[in-house]
């Protein structure tokens, strides 16, 4: 018997989700990259871009990896986000 052909493969769904995790995992990656160099810029420090670009590969090898923990994982780096801009007072 042959496969349905109209059902995506576990290797096409992987992709997928990995494309539409890319979606909210670039924004949250720049979010972080930019608290962590406006936090530096008080203190004489920076981040190169190059730090951008390994935060965005790690978000993307975590979606690639654990397709049905990484939204659990964006959503706890979220609030994470969200618990320090309230703690720094922005």
């Amino acid at each position: 018997m042959r496969k349905d052909r109209g059902q995506a493969g576990p290797v096409e769904l992987r992709l997928i989700s990995l494309f539409a995790s890319l979606f909210f995992s670039v924004p949250t990656a720049f979010f972080i990259w930019l608290g962590v160099n406006r936090e530096l810029a008080y203190w004489g420090g920076f981040l190169s871009s190059h730090y951008l670009i390994a935060c965005i590969i790690i978000f993307a090898m975590m979606a690639l990896l654990l397709p049905g923990l990484f939204p659990s994982i964006l959503g706890g780096i979220w609030r994470g986000i969200l618990n320090i801009e309230r703690w720094w007072g922005w």
